[in-house]
């Protein structure tokens, strides 16, 4: 009786043990982080306060957070942050809109598969930003000439990934389909966007990406107002903290969109093999 009631007790403690480990791994990675980050900033600033990196290019991690904190009581800097995010989300909406149901059509008959690659794969290779002259000609300095970038630019990897989803689905699953004679709306519900879903998702978190970039890219060669265009006003009036603190809020969103993104996708797909955690014993 004793071994039977001893057990649970071993398994429990032995399960809050590496729970406690799994988090303190996590704190001192975390601890890492920080101070990698803060040796860089030390290593930044010292370059710039010894005048190896130049002040009229390179601002001070120091002058930089001055320039943030006076930035954020303004709006000029959130009226930037608001062209740019709607911007991203429109033309990353329309491309996803376009892209997932014809990338599946495409990827679905083998013969419009290979009819239709090397059209995408010229499209995609032409660079998004050498379409701004034509797309400044016919849209001028507007918000849709970032929203046509955007879209161009983010509609192939989602396209592509949709292809590719639909090729990786299992055949023996399409026989089994047939051979029941399972109806069209369910073979697409139960799988079709199970089997692409995966390939899907990391296409959109690729576009999504991407198109921010786009989007901030345009504005500051285009000048279509977002971060772009304050960053290139602040370099034109010698405000270099400022432009730099544009810079760095351009990173962080970048940053904080993928995160959020890839913590999205694996919430959504936590169903899926390829998102379930590793079970060790």
């Amino acid at each position: 009786m004793s071994t039977i009631t001893e057990k649970p007790r071993h398994t429990a403690a032995a399960t809050r043990r590496e729970g406690k480990g799994v988090t303190s791994g996590r704190t001192a990675m975390l601890g890492v982080r920080v101070l990698c980050i803060l040796v860089s900033l030390g290593i930044w600033q010292a370059l710039v306060v010894a005048g190896i990196l130049p002040e009229s290019g390179v601002a001070a991690p120091w002058d930089i957070a001055g320039a943030f904190a006076s930035m954020l009581t303004g709006d000029a800097l959130w009226s930037a942050i608001g062209d740019t995010a709607s911007s991203w989300a429109i033309g990353l909406g329309i491309s996803l809109a376009v892209a997932i149901p014809v990338g599946l059509l495409l990827g679905a008959s083998g013969l419009l598969y290979r009819m239709s690659r090397f059209t995408i794969d010229f499209l995609r290779s032409i660079p998004p930003i050498a379409l701004i002259p034509l797309a400044l000609l016919q849209y001028g300095a507007t918000a849709k000439m970032t929203l046509v970038l955007v879209v161009f630019g983010s509609l192939w990897p989602v396209l592509l990934q949709s292809m590719y989803g639909m090729h990786q689905i299992d055949p023996s699953l399409r026989d089994m389909a047939r051979t029941y004679g399972i109806k069209r709306k369910h073979y697409v519900r139960f799988i079709v966007l199970p089997g692409a879903a995966p390939f899907v998702a990391t296409g959109v978190r690729v576009a999504a990406t991407m198109s921010l970039l786009l989007a901030i890219g345009a504005q500051l060669i285009g000048g279509a107002p977002g971060l772009g265009a304050q960053m290139t006003t602040y370099e034109q009036g010698g405000d270099i903290p400022r432009m730099w603190a544009v810079v760095v809020i351009t990173g962080l969103l970048g940053v904080l969109l993928n995160r959020g993104l890839l913590v999205l996708e694996r919430r959504a797909l936590r169903w899926h093999s390829a998102y379930r955690p590793t079970v060790t014993h």
